[in-house]
């Protein structure tokens, strides 16, 4: 069952590396000693253990053991469709990771598909770099890399579907403070800040929330529909009153 499996892993950077899974307690032993990681954000879904016979509560406890913070998001492998709704939950578990000042462990099972795709998502939507030039550095960093581009693409678009009228204010008032700028920039800048907003303000909105709203085939009035009901029951939290600019 293990015999094309090895423990392997790639500094993406000081404080995110992104490797294989580990199948045995003395994996996470490896992993601490050789990393100093203090957490580690799994993408397996039970299906991923169930095939290499994994205990998961065994290497959590393990990981605890080490004083590891342990935190599993999963996503089904080869399914984009799966990978684009559970996207933004697991990029706003890494983004609450980094924000604790954890050096981070991410792995799937060969940290070749789902890893890529939540440190892709959390360079660009938390990070606001572009995507090609976050996913350059992945692949200088992790050459075997290969995120699904389809359920990065889509989760995004999802997103800036159901943020759209906040997307509009903000573009509203980004023209009103640079009337010398083009719309498609004004646009484009709103995109980045809320969706950022959208991450790294728990009182916004939960990313959990959001992307299990998003239903495949559900009509964008529909979640036009859900955008103004989230609106609404933010609105005292100043967010939108605040001309949603993100910090």
């Amino acid at each position: 069952m293990w015999a094309s499996w090895t423990l392997n892993w790639d500094e993406i950077r000081e404080d995110i590396v992104i490797g294989s899974c580990p199948m045995t307690t003395a994996d996470i032993d490896r992993i601490v000693a050789e990393l100093e990681v203090t957490a580690m954000l799994s993408l397996q879904s039970d299906e991923c253990r169930t095939h290499f016979q994994l205990d998961y509560d065994a290497l959590r406890a393990h990981g605890k053991k080490h004083r590891l913070t342990m935190v599993n998001t999963p996503m089904l492998d080869f399914d984009p469709p799966d990978q684009r709704r559970h996207l933004a939950e697991a990029v706003r578990s890494l983004h609450e990771l980094l924000a604790a000042g954890h050096r981070v462990y991410v792995h799937c099972t060969a940290g070749v598909n789902r890893a890529p795709l939540v440190v892709l998502g959390y360079m660009t939507f938390v990070e606001m770099q572009s995507p090609d030039l976050a996913l350059a550095v992945l692949k200088e960093a992790r050459p075997g890399a290969d995120p699904s581009m389809e359920a990065y693409y889509g989760c995004r678009d999802d997103l800036t579907d159901i943020l759209h009228d906040h997307i509009l204010v903000r573009a509203y008032y980004l023209a009103e403070g640079s009337p010398r700028q083009d719309t498609a920039s004004n646009w484009f800048e709103a995109e980045r800040d809320v969706l950022r907003g959208a991450f790294v303000n728990a009182r916004f909105f939960h990313a959990a929330a959001w992307i299990h709203i998003v239903k495949p085939g559900q009509s964008l009035r529909s979640r036009n529909r859900c955008s103004t009901e989230l609106e609404q029951e933010h609105r005292s939290s100043g967010v939108v009153n605040n001309r949603l600019h993100a910090s």
